[in-house]
């Protein structure tokens, strides 16, 4: 295939092909993480920062919005089992400039090269997730999409690749998760207060789908020991 293909297209099916490496890499350590590994899941998130056009990480869980991974990691470390079990997964180079040429250590700091250790991916996963217990546990459908960005304390090296799996060479700049099986009763009116951020920096749902709670006690979920108050 590719003996057909001009020099352009050749270099944009191999960012293409790294794409979808860094999708299945990325994906399989992520929910691995989420499910046995929690202590460590705020370092596959971007640090905080703060610009005029919004604050990244940008975490929307359900109708949450996390802004720091530190701040979802304690969020998820305080939910019961979960195992997600993905069945469609979709990536596509976002932007191949997404850091600046000089950024690069050891690079060519040529503008228009180095996009394998540059780029940004897109990446939509869907698939069930078993809750609360391993064997009996209700199973949901859920969605989930990701924006990964080059990570600025390990950048990739040229052409990587993932054969010792994940490494972290990208980190989340945004993620936005849903649950796609709700009771009506329980998100009807749901909307979020922007007004309203909390000092773990997450904005409140109100209405009658206030709260992560309410969404968990539609989605199955309880927090550990006991099942989440939604009154």
């Amino acid at each position: 295939m590719e003996d057909h293909l001009s020099p352009e297209e050749t270099a944009d099916y191999e960012l293409d092909q790294l794409a979808c490496s860094i999708a299945e890499a990325f994906i399989d350590a992520y929910y691995l993480a989420l499910e046995k590994d929690r202590d460590n899941i705020a370092s596959f998130y971007c640090p905080k920062f703060v610009s005029p056009d919004g604050t990244v990480p940008f975490i929307a869980w359900n109708g949450t919005v996390y802004d720091n991974g530190d701040a979802f990691q304690e969020f998820y470390e305080g939910l019961t089992h979960t195992h997600y079990d993905v069945e469609a997964l979709d990536c596509t180079v976002l932007n191949r400039k997404a850091i600046p040429a000089a950024a690069v250590q050891g690079g060519s700091g040529d503008d228009s090269r180095d996009f394998d250790r540059r780029m940004s991916v897109q990446i939509s996963a869907s698939g069930s997730v078993r809750l609360k217990e391993p064997l009996k546990g209700p199973i949901r459908v859920f969605s989930d999409v990701f924006v990964l960005v080059p990570n600025s304390e390990k950048l990739p090296s040229p052409k990587p690749t993932f054969e010792k799996g994940w490494q972290k060479q990208w980190v989340i700049q945004t993620q936005s998760f849903r649950f796609t099986e709700w009771s009506p009763d329980e998100i009807a009116g749901a909307k979020v207060d922007e007004a309203k951020t909390t000092s773990e920096g997450k904005k409140e749902l109100k209405g009658r789908g206030r709260g992560i709670a309410n969404q968990f006690a539609a989605a199955g979920i309880f927090a550990k020991g006991r099942k989440m108050d939604t009154t």
